[in-house]
């Protein structure tokens, strides 16, 4: 937990703020690829993240899919708790006019890279739950097979933040535990993304309970 309040700590505890100016292009295309109605869906399923106590400060990133390979982002810096829709960017899986380039997420090259290979994953979730974080920082990853239904979430793997994200390392995974970053999932939709982590976690919760046991 040491080495974990050490990469954390100055995180926890402090109030969320949104992104001061805005980050997006102009209204009348977002308006096209993402209304309204889609925007505050977004803003409401990042907000129970953080309320769910899954997200660490302004490391949360969250994407959802929109037509033609096009996605709503949280803005770089932003935070979860509070968040508002001058936080959110329209960004394109390849450079294009019009589209965000800059104040895209730090890890935003590992959620496209899971698009790219779950072509039916409608979402992206990139936070930090408590146990989760515990767990990594001992270099583990929790084990699916201890709850029901776990298994369904594939194969759990651990890569360093700096690591290329090949098609291998997604491709039988919707969970990736990314070093001193986070989870990054990719769901359906926002909602079943924060149900899997919430999972996640308390698989992780299970497992620094079952590591502490074995080293006495």
């Amino acid at each position: 937990m040491d080495r974990l309040s050490t990469t954390y700590g100055h995180l926890w505890g402090k109030k969320g703020q949104s992104v001061a100016a805005p980050r997006a292009v102009g209204s009348d295309v977002r308006d096209l690829y993402a209304p309204a109605a889609v925007r505050q869906a977004l803003l409401d399923d990042v907000t129970q993240a953080a309320q769910l106590g899954l997200s660490a400060g302004h490391l949360g990133e969250a994407s959802v899919r929109l037509k033609g390979d096009k996605f709503l982002v949280t803005a770089a810096g932003s935070w979860f708790q509070g968040m508002q829709d001058a936080d959110l960017l329209l960004a394109s899986e390849t450079p294009e006019k019009g589209f965000a380039q800059d104040g895209l997420p730090a890890a935003w090259r590992l959620h496209l890279a899971g698009y790219r290979q779950h072509a039916q994953a409608g979402a992206s979730l990139l936070a930090q739950p408590a146990a989760t974080l515990a767990l990594m920082a001992s270099g583990h990853v929790p084990d699916a097979r201890l709850l029901h239904g776990a298994i369904a979430l594939g194969d759990f793997v651990l890569i360093d933040a700096e690591a290329e994200p090949t098609p291998e390392v997604f491709s039988n995974t919707r969970v990736t535990f990314v070093k001193n970053v986070g989870v990054l999932v990719l769901a359906s939709t926002l909602q079943q993304a924060i149900s899997d982590l919430h999972l996640v976690n308390r698989l992780s919760e299970i497992s620094v309970w079952q590591t502490r046991g074995s080293a006495y």
